[in-house]
């Protein structure tokens, strides 16, 4: 693959994974914390934070809980990306110029 796409490609996973973890921080503030760290009990969904929980929809709570395994997947792919970007350029440094 050349050089420039895999530049493009781990420039648009570091966005994106910036970007979702932004939004989540943003978003797990606003509902008062996340399904990850809640819990369903009776019928009834809490998001958690902190040890304080808040009861809220059930979409509400899928809607987290699909948010942060979300953020499991682009969080790394995000690193990753950069450690291939910094590792790209540190290749073009060390060659030589015509």
């Amino acid at each position: 693959m050349e050089s420039r796409v895999i530049k493009t490609l781990c420039v648009s996973a570091v966005v994106v994974g910036l970007l979702n973890f932004l939004a989540f921080g943003i978003i797990a503030t606003c509902l008062g914390g996340d399904a990850v760290n809640g819990r369903t009990e009776n019928g009834r969904y809490f998001l958690s934070s902190h040890g304080k929980d808040i009861e809220v929809s059930r979409a509400v709570f899928n809607y987290s809980r699909i948010h942060v395994y979300s953020v499991w997947i682009t969080h790394p792919l995000a690193l990753l990306s950069g450690i291939i970007l910094g590792s790209m350029d540190r290749g073009k440094k060390n060659q030589p110029s015509i």
